[in-house]
């Protein structure tokens, strides 16, 4: 998968969203036609699960040295043919297209 990681910097009292919608609207309109499946908000420790939405643990948030835990783009790139990866570094997010 490819990384792709935005910085908005600027001498301003204005900053950029960090409302996952806007972060969608942006990464789509960027890279169309391309489209989000999935995203990771680190400070809310938020994310779009495949294991959970069918009510299974979730491999994502497990401890490093757990042999069960997964990496959240692999399973992205398996499941949902996840190809670019858009790193908004303001917001510490990510958002997954395919």
């Amino acid at each position: 998968m490819k990384t792709v990681k935005l910085e908005f910097t600027g001498d301003t009292e204005f900053r950029a969203s960090e409302i996952m919608a806007d972060l969608r609207t942006a990464a789509e309109t960027l890279f169309f036609p391309l489209k989000m499946c999935g995203f990771w908000e680190r400070a809310a420790d938020l994310h779009l699960c495949p294991q959970e939405e069918r009510r299974e643990p979730c491999p994502h948030k497990l401890e490093d040295d757990d042999p069960a835990q997964e990496q959240y783009s692999r399973t992205l790139e398996r499941e949902r043919q996840a190809v670019l990866e858009i790193v908004f570094l303001h917001a510490d997010s990510s958002v997954f297209l395919r």
